[in-house]
């Protein structure tokens, strides 16, 4: 994500109209799946500075517009992605990665482990989501899900996904046996049950697409070829939008079938690139409001290109097309390596910026910085409602 600021809104395919006047509050039907939409430019927004991987303190906080503190909690570990959700009979839940230093965590692998807190309206614990046993993994195994994504669609059912420690030999034929990687894995639970699961391991052409430089021969450690940081429903056919860091890609895949539908950026984009439209380390990518144009926060590389924009592309899916495209720098060409998110609005973009501990706002006509609020430490996403 998705990332992500990002809404979810209940919709199903006939009410197109309902996006222009929708809030930035999540209305969520069991039977009818969610999307992110635009968000006006009002409304308190949240965020969770928090240091990377700190046992002992974390915040999520809740900032009015204009950016004054309005609740503060310190929830005694590295927090990350606290999100609200409205449900369509106006119930209230926030939500939120809860760092737990007692479980297995790879090491030099770049994620925070642990469970999803779930809370009320009043801020009260009502739930702890963990990943569930499926295929060939038991409750003996670890079940530590990861922070970067999450989708609550209601107090029963729900999207998480984790980085899940896998030896595999389906990398190529001179790969280490048993090579141990970081799994992506997309878990679906509707009333505790696994009701769709997606690995990434069943996809060996991601190994090859992966730019991080992985030691598939000797497997020193554990390779995170993926890095998947986003997961966004697609209310146009309620398959999932997927960005994977570590391919310079953003994937489409079946929520029924688990296929891979189209690809865009990285080594096999089947879409059609220009050099200025690839886009680098990315995160939160998502449809808006119109359907048809994915935007995602292009961190860019230190070495490759060391600024970060934003990025908008109009898809043609079923021919594979890129029908429109329009690209903005963040104000005096800044850098945030890791993390970030974006929401548009009619005049703006709404911008966390991850690495770079603030969250901003750009005037879409000049580009100009119309609002800053600077955190105390880095937050993975911004969101606003």
């Amino acid at each position: 994500m998705k990332k992500s600021i990002l809404l979810i809104t209940l919709l199903t395919l006939s009410t197109a109209s309902f996006f222009t006047s929708c809030s930035n509050d999540t209305a969520i039907d069991s039977q009818v799946q969610p999307t992110k939409v635009v968000a006006p430019p009002t409304g308190e927004f949240l965020v969770s500075p928090s240091g990377y991987r700190n046992p002992s303190s974390g915040l999520i906080i809740v900032y009015d517009k204009a950016g004054n503190m309005m609740k503060q909690v310190d929830i005694g570990s590295t927090s990350m992605n606290f999100e609200k959700w409205v449900y369509a009979d106006g119930t209230v839940r926030y939500s939120y990665l809860k760092y737990d230093h007692n479980v297995y965590h790879m090491p030099n692998v770049g994620y925070n482990a642990g469970e999803f807190i779930i809370l009320n309206q009043d801020f009260q614990e009502i739930n702890k989501i963990s990943l569930l046993p499926y295929g060939s993994r038991t409750s003996a195994d670890n079940n530590a899900l990861d922070g970067h994504d999450f989708i609550l669609i209601s107090d029963s059912h729900y999207i998480a996904m984790a980085y899940f420690e896998k030896a595999v030999n389906n990398i190529s034929a001179d790969a280490k046996p048993n090579c141990k990687v970081v799994a992506p894995i997309i878990q679906e639970v509707d009333n505790g049950e696994v009701i769709w699961e997606w690995d990434g391991t069943n996809e060996p052409e991601l190994y090859a697409t992966s730019v991080e430089g992985n030691d598939y021969k000797t497997g020193a450690l554990t390779q995170d070829y993926a890095h998947l940081n986003s997961i966004y429903i697609d209310p146009k056919d309620n398959n999932i939008v997927v960005s994977f860091r570590n391919l310079n890609q953003v994937v489409k895949i079946d929520r029924v079938t688990s296929e891979i539908l189209w690809r865009l950026g990285g080594k096999n984009s089947d879409f059609p690139m220009t050099t200025e439209q690839k886009f680098l380390r990315q995160h939160d990518a998502h449809f808006l409001a119109d359907g048809k144009t994915l935007i995602l926060f292009d961190n860019g590389d230190a070495k490759e290109r060391p600024f970060t924009r934003i990025v908008e592309f109009a898809l043609d899916e079923k021919n594979k097309r890129i029908t429109n495209y329009k690209s903005m720098y963040l104000p005096d060409r800044s850098f945030s390596q890791y993390m970030g998110s974006v929401i548009k609005t009619d005049s703006s973009y709404f911008i966390g910026c991850g690495g770079d501990p603030r969250v901003i706002e750009v005037e879409l006509a000049t580009g100009q910085k119309i609002f800053e609020k600077k955190l105390s430490l880095p937050s993975y996403r911004a969101y606003r409602y």
